[in-house]
């Protein structure tokens, strides 16, 4: 009985690695595949991420009611807040804010590199996340994983170098996407509910600040430039790891693990759709756009898609987070840049050079010895007597190298 379980468990492990990963692949090639040939978005992106927080919203309250249907709850029981409840509902609408920057950038990030570049670059959120768990939960690292995480940041830097020829110089440019008006001040529907705009032009122009012609820096003496592509990596990374970490704790802080897992969704969904509504009446053009064209003006087939794929996505995530952690995550994150690494040869025409090749087995190398380096300087177990004496001792050490193993959250 005990093999089965195990068993079954080990299934329900890989099926839900598999989900993420597909899930987390398909996203990123749908957010590709729905631009226009200039790279830009005829739809608001905002408008995604808000559609994909009512349907994850909508699936987790059935599914929540459902089991007080089941338990035979009544409403009172179930929809009475006190002060405390109120609080504790507050709590969820950190990773809310967080999770909706990290849905907004991810549409940025990806105009500056290849898809396959975008996940690899994606890894230096385990370095973020690592930091994070160091100062936030207090978790200790081994040297050789610090040693590890040196080699990743440095292998995502010299990988990032030899990435930015892959870039689509004529897409760098649509990046800041404000509608621009003409000489008479004035806007016509068709000019705020055409593709975004950019006040850049193509011209080489220095003192655009952000604007870089990566064409002319390829070309120059210099070797590594810090563009606004790399800006946005790291902070996606760092807000990620924010969200998935804070997110992690209050599933599982308290009574977190009793609660039902449909029932936090919900609350967390709840302020998702809150801030990403909030950004559509707040922003100037993307309140024009919507109240002149129709909240889903400019979309297309693969948007569409997009919507229910990054709702499956983020509701992968919520399992990942409350029945497995961040370390699974993000191990099954690097399944996804192999993944997207031979789709963007196939789909996108991608070819990477030797430089490419020879980074990229680095950045999953150093991923793999900071896993198996958790518990290399864990004190070595000394073997104890048996003789009633030593029984004391014996235990006390056992109980070291077990606080060793669970470091305290």
């Amino acid at each position: 009985m005990g093999t089965s379980w195990c068993g079954q468990t080990v299934l329900t492990t890989l099926g839900l690695g598999l989900v993420f990963v597909t899930f987390g692949s398909c996203r990123v090639l749908l957010i590709k595949f729905s631009a226009n040939k200039d790279g830009k978005y005829e739809y608001l992106p905002v408008t995604v991420n808000v559609s994909a927080e009512f349907i994850k919203l909508a699936v987790c309250f059935t599914l929540a009611v459902r089991g007080f249907i089941a338990e035979q709850r009544l409403c009172k029981d179930v929809f009475s807040l006190s002060r405390s409840d109120c609080v504790q509902l507050l709590k969820w609408s950190v990773p809310g804010l967080l999770y909706f920057l990290d849905n907004l950038i991810a549409f940025y990030v990806i105009k500056y590199f290849q898809p396959a570049v975008v996940v690899l670059l994606g890894n230096f959120g385990i370095i973020t996340t690592s930091v994070l768990f160091r100062l936030v939960l207090r978790r200790k690292l081994s040297r050789l994983q610090w040693s590890a995480l040196v080699i990743l940041f440095l292998s995502i830097v010299l990988l990032s170098n030899t990435s930015q020829t892959t870039v689509d110089h004529h897409k760098h440019h649509a990046v800041n996407h404000v509608v621009t008006s003409d000489d008479s001040g004035a806007e016509s529907v068709g000019d705020i509910c055409q593709a975004e705009k950019t006040t850049a032009t193509s011209r080489n122009v220095s003192s655009d600040g952000g604007i870089i012609d990566l064409k002319k820096l390829k070309d120059s003496s210099v070797s590594f430039h810090f563009h606004q592509g790399h800006l946005l990596i790291i902070i996606q990374c760092v807000i990620s790891s924010l969200a998935n970490i804070y997110n992690e704790k209050i599933f599982k802080e308290g009574s977190g693990m009793e609660e039902s897992i449909y029932v936090q969704n919900s609350k967390l969904y709840l302020f998702g759709i809150v801030f990403n509504s909030l950004s559509l009446v707040i922003h100037g053009m993307y309140r024009n756009k919507v109240l002149n064209c129709g909240l889903f003006y400019g979309h297309n087939v693969y948007s569409v898609v997009l919507i229910f794929v990054t709702a499956g996505y983020g509701l992968t995530i919520a399992l990942i987070l409350k029945f497995r952690d961040n370390m699974f995550y993000l191990l099954s994150s690097q399944v996804t840049t192999v993944v997207m690494v031979t789709a963007s040869i196939y789909f996108f025409g991608f070819n990477p050079d030797l430089d490419f090749f020879l980074t990229s087995p680095i950045v999953l190398l150093a991923i793999y010895v900071y896993n198996i380096g958790k518990h290399q300087e864990i004190p070595h177990q000394q073997p104890c007597r048996s003789s009633q004496d030593n029984e004391q001792v014996c235990s006390e050490a056992s109980a070291l190298i077990i606080s060793s193993d669970n470091p305290a959250e």
